[in-house]
């Protein structure tokens, strides 16, 4: 029984998170979750949509194998995620049913809640997600809070009562990922809220400069009963409250940290030693700055862009135009899928140096109202490009699953046909090393249930196909199987039918390769000379190229000096997971 201030830990989610997470593989969550749990936290919450969408880009995996890596190590520690009610993971509009056996997979999983939110706090995108957690997953309801309306307008507490009658609800979450509030702003808007519904309030705050932990303690003496909080060197390149920080800030109170004090010092550690010593000078360098505004991975993103295109030293102007553009959109907030296209519209505003000439198509969708009604008015050069642009076809009605059924791949899962009703063509390289797989399998001898030759059968398969952890759906029962830690990457065969191409002979040396699915750039924009060239001495920790991926232009340094001897992509070129970029002779 806790008796004091409960903490959700989002550790996970942090270390999986671009730009500072994408090197982490199955196996190092499940390594986190190991000494995360022994910190005795409230919650592990472990994905939400920029995870998800990392897992299948970058790493190549499925979410629901990376959730069931954490669910397995967490022990007692319940697990849990967090969903947009209306697209869930991905951009796409779907169905009640489609989002009813999300649902289902998630509690088939092992997932003990479900956060749910909507970009516009419009209670009613979230009551197929509310109802279709039923009684077996805690469903929680979030209040988005952005740069609009101003802070003390009563919209944000008439929402947040809608948001406290869905079904099943006890517990509301405010989430502030930006610093948009003030401490003092906050405090007020936890108490309002908590006297308006008459629930338990959990806060969720991101904020660069050192601001998280002020706004959490603020949180707490204003009512708040649970806070979210990373560990140790996670806290940092998050910008969110650390558990240490927020531990000695309450040691003494009335309401103190329920956590195990050890446990927090031994999870820090080794968090610790999971993150690169370059992506957390990297991260700390973005979370230290003086713009405050845009969620961490938002601000980095935007930063990259236009540094690619030599314009760094306005970045911080398109946080400020990325107020505006959500502004002119009648008040959005930066919440998934919104954010990125705000974003990504401001940088394109700055680049061209022209607003509204295009339209990204999902805020094109926000500006006519299709998804919900907006909170002001839209500005006039804003509607007119939303009328004029091209909607893809796929946004305009949601997708049910008769549809998803109808129009996705063969001899797939449930579990993944949802998966590809989210993320359409980023999901179809791992669909198609399913159906492989699958196909393997179904040219195994016919046995009745499952024998001992079928799992030596999908043991074999899975070790050869480079996925760390494969969950398939055979006879009716489900059987995963993960591959053994020891156990090298390798890029993924092709599809059933098709022969695999030789290996291409490479110079003896240490090779580079690349991380994640992204495109190659030598450069750190088009007008400036490349990184290295063919011959060049490089040290230790030295930029050899950036990576696009995500949205986000990523740094891939050397990890030992030497010459380098061969550049094996073209500027520009697409690359694969597991690609040879470099050979460096020592």
């Amino acid at each position: 029984m806790t008796t004091g201030i409960a903490y959700v830990d989002t550790t996970l989610r942090d270390l999986a998170t671009p730009p500072w997470g994408t090197a982490m593989d199955a196996d190092d969550l499940s390594t986190a979750t190991t000494e995360l749990v022994t910190a005795r936290p409230a919650l592990l919450e472990v994905m939400d949509s920029r995870a998800a969408s990392t897992a299948l880009e970058v790493r190549g995996e499925s979410p629901w194998d990376r959730l069931r890596s954490v669910v397995r190590e967490s022990g007692d520690v319940p697990v849990g995620l967090i969903v947009s009610g209306r697209t869930l993971w991905g951009t796409r509009p779907l169905g009640a049913d489609v989002v009813a056996r999300f649902a289902e997979s998630a509690r088939t999983s092992g997932v003990a809640r479900v956060r749910g939110f909507d970009p516009l706090n419009n209670a009613d995108m979230l009551v197929s997600l509310a109802e279709g957690c039923g009684d077996g997953v805690e469903f929680v309801p979030t209040l988005i809070i952005g740069a609009a309306p101003a802070a003390g307008d009563p919209r944000w507490v008439a929402e947040a009562r809608a948001l406290a009658a869905l079904p099943g609800v006890t517990t509301l979450a405010l989430a502030d990922k930006a610093g948009h509030l003030s401490p003092g702003e906050l405090a007020a808007l936890v108490k309002a809220a908590r006297e308006a519904t008459g629930l338990r309030i959990e806060v969720q705050v991101q904020a660069p400069g050192g601001l998280a932990p002020l706004l959490a303690l603020a949180a707490v003496n204003a009512g708040a009963q649970a806070i979210q909080a990373s560990t140790g060197a996670a806290a940092v390149i998050a910008a969110r409250p650390s558990v240490e920080s927020m531990r000695a800030a309450l040691k003494g109170t009335a309401l103190p940290l329920d956590c195990d004090e050890e446990g927090v010092a031994h999870a820090s550690r080794a968090v610790g030693d999971l993150i690169p010593a370059e992506q957390l000078r990297r991260a700390t360098n973005a979370v230290y700055g003086s713009a405050v505004g845009l969620p961490p991975d938002l601000e980095a993103a935007v930063s990259w862009r236009m540094a690619r295109h030599g314009l760094e030293r306005i970045a911080g102007d398109a946080v400020a135009e990325s107020a505006r553009v959500a502004e002119d959109l009648g008040g959005l907030t930066l919440a998934h899928p919104l954010g990125e296209a705000i974003v990504s519209q401001a940088a394109q505003h700055l680049v061209e140096g022209e607003r509204w000439r295009e339209i990204d198509p999902i805020l094109a969708q926000a500006a006519l109202g299709h998804i919900g009604p907006l909170r002001g008015d839209v500005a006039p050069e804003a509607r007119a490009a939303a009328e004029a642009a091209s909607l893809p076809e796929e946004h305009a009605a949601p997708a049910n699953l008769a549809q998803v059924r109808a129009d996705g791949p063969e001899r797939t899962s449930e579990e993944d046909l949802v998966l590809w009703a989210q993320f359409g063509d980023l999901a179809e390289s791992l669909l198609r090393r399913r159906r492989s797989l699958g196909g393997e399998l179904l040219a195994a001898p016919e046995e009745a249930g499952i024998s001992r030759d079928l799992l030596e059968t999908l043991v074999d398969v899975v070790e050869r196909s480079g996925e760390a952890e494969v969950s398939v759906e055979v006879g009716g029962s489900r059987v995963t199987v993960r591959r053994g830690g020891g156990a090298s990457a390798a890029v993924a065969p092709p599809p059933s039918g098709e022969p695999a191409p030789a290996a291409a002979p490479s110079p003896s040396g240490v090779r580079v390769e690349s991380p994640m699915v992204g495109t190659f750039y030598r450069s750190p924009s088009p007008e400036e000379p490349s990184f290295v060239e063919v011959g060049q001495p490089v040290e230790a920790g030295q930029v050899l190229c950036l990576l696009e991926a995500m949205k986000l232009f990523n740094e891939i340094t050397a990890e030992t000096g030497g010459t380098i001897k061969e550049i094996a992509v073209e500027d520009s070129d697409p690359v694969e997971f597991g690609q040879l970029l470099f050979v460096i002779e020592p």
